[in-house]
């Protein structure tokens, strides 16, 4: 298979028996409060679980199991917005190899901290992930590493999966699963697991309104790359799709919303308080798209991928400020 091949289903599974001795199963659990908000039978599918607290696990854990020993011998270099670099750290301590993370400057200062942690090095450059991606392709030929990329990579995706088989085994009868786009790997990942052995169950994707890279290039049958403009959403930050990624989405991804940053701060609410679980802006965005521009799309039984919960300290107490303002005023 050429690295400009999509992976399929059997590379998924072979990624799980690859990352299933440092990768538990994450929870898939109904939830009650979610489902009367909905108005369907909902579960969330737990990536808050895993140790770092996100998907990015998956695809960190396969890239790096899947790489030459030459390869690794060199050290690797990433790009990331916080959550894909902190995975790589934490895969790269593990195994011993020397990881050098490329981030914005202004990255989430909790996934910072946790990068740091792993022992990684780390550079910051640039207003966002595609200045940092830049700087981490620089890095890499100054230096000699081994690049490996966020979301546009077939053993990146293919680990990501590994959440789409998990589900079709935790909820027999699965109808859809939404899911967030930043620059689209798990939802390409998952897509292939779901589409691939069940046709019928519908997948969705959830995507900023800041950022509307996928949807609009969905939307015009091309890559398209967009303006970033700010928003909370500091895991959705891709100005453009992968080739591979956005293949992906055009035969697997059903339909793709946007979200403003309101609704995403409701969805986080929402989370915390209906389903007592955290949620970073990304990991809240799939209920965010179903409760607003999604919400009459097929799917009773539906899973929503809660991706992430490294959310900002300063975010969530700014949310839930405005919250207890707003019951306050309310009464």
């Amino acid at each position: 298979m050429s690295q400009g091949e999509l992976p399929s289903i059997s590379e998924i599974e072979g990624a799980e028996a690859r990352i299933r001795k440092y990768i538990p199963q994450t929870p898939l659990e109904y939830s009650k409060g979610i489902s009367e908000l909905l108005g369907r039978e909902v579960y969330l599918k737990l990536e808050t679980s895993l140790p770092i607290h996100v998907f990015k696990m998956r695809g960190a854990m396969n890239k790096l199991l899947s790489l030459p020993e030459s390869d690794l011998k060199k050290g690797v270099v990433t790009a990331s917005s916080g959550n894909h670099g902190l995975a790589i750290a934490y895969a790269s301590k593990l195994f011993g190899i020397r990881a050098t993370i490329c981030v914005p400057e202004a990255v989430n200062p909790q996934k910072l901290m946790a990068i740091e942690e792993q022992g990684a090095e780390v550079n910051k450059g640039g207003s966002g992930y595609d200045q940092a991606y830049e700087y981490a392709i620089a890095t890499a030929k100054k230096r000699g590493l081994t690049f490996v990329h966020a979301f546009n990579d077939r053993d990146v995706i293919a680990g990501q999966g590994t959440c789409g088989l998990e589900m079709l085994r935790q909820l027999p009868g699965i109808e859809a699963a939404a899911v967030a786009i930043g620059g689209g790997g798990l939802i390409s990942g998952i897509g292939i697991a779901l589409k691939e052995t069940s046709p019928r169950i519908r997948v969705y994707g959830a995507e900023t309104v800041a950022i509307p890279s996928m949807y609009e290039s969905m939307k015009s049958g091309r890559r398209l790359r967009v303006d970033p403009r700010p928003t909370i959403a500091d895991g959705m930050q891709a100005a453009i799709p992968g080739e591979l990624t956005f293949e992906a989405a055009k035969r697997y991804v059903d339909k793709v919303g946007l979200v403003d940053d309101l609704a995403l701060e409701d969805a986080i609410y929402e989370l915390l308080t209906l389903a007592r679980v955290l949620a970073e802006p990304a990991g809240a965005s799939p209920l965010a798209v179903m409760k607003g521009p999604l919400r009459d799309e097929p799917g009773g039984k539906l899973a929503l991928v809660i991706s992430g919960g490294n959310i900002s300290v300063d975010l969530l107490r700014d949310i839930l400020t405005k919250k207890q303002k707003g019951t306050s005023q309310g009464r």
